[in-house]
């Protein structure tokens, strides 16, 4: 009988532990951590086709961490500039400056063959025969260009006048794998115009 109860009381504990255990992992997945990457002077154009500007504050938020390091050796002066990283993925190093190709506000303006001029001149930048180059979609239904090798990658899109663009290599130039660029898409994903 004291086997019976001992064994009784074991499994409440364990029962209780592990609902415990599984409400705290929920909580962590769902809590989110917003950052505000930049704010500055953003260009905008109104019915009558008139300029102005207006504040625009551009903010990172993923579910999970990862570590800042700023960049502050760069020598363009309107924009941001950070190494982020976690654990032993592959760091990525963010770009936000305001676009510079004026034929589009927004990627998703860009007809498809504007789309592969704009990835015809990054992958320029690469050994001819090993680059890949995607034209995808955030969950959001933004558009971003994927330019790479196995090495290195650059996924970008330009939204609201804003160039986001995140490059990716190992510092060893080890190959990327799938969980290193699941990570630059996160980053991406994470980073809004408010």
């Amino acid at each position: 009988m004291k086997k019976l109860i001992f064994m009784l009381c074991l499994i409440f504990a364990l029962s209780i532990c592990t609902a415990f255990a599984e409400t705290t992992a929920a909580d962590t997945a769902s809590t989110e951590e917003k950052i505000i990457l930049w704010e500055h002077m953003g260009k905008e154009v109104d019915e009558n086709g008139k300029e102005f500007e207006q504040p625009v504050k551009v903010t990172l938020t993923l579910k999970t961490p990862v570590e800042i390091e700023p960049l502050e050796n760069v020598n363009i002066a309107d924009g941001y500039f950070a190494k982020m990283s976690r654990g032993d993925l592959a760091p990525v190093t963010v770009t936000i400056t305001p676009a510079d190709i004026k034929a589009h506000a927004n990627l998703n303006e860009a007809t498809d063959e504007q789309l592969q001029l704009y990835i015809d001149m990054v992958a320029a930048q690469y050994e001819e025969g090993k680059v890949q180059s995607e034209i995808r979609k955030t969950e959001s239904g933004n558009v971003y260009l994927s330019v790479g090798d196995e090495k290195i990658r650059s996924v970008w899109q330009i939204y609201e006048d804003t160039l986001i663009e995140i490059i990716q290599f190992n510092d060893d130039f080890e190959d990327l794998t799938t969980e290193d660029q699941n990570f630059a898409i996160e980053i991406l994903q994470g980073i809004w115009m408010e």
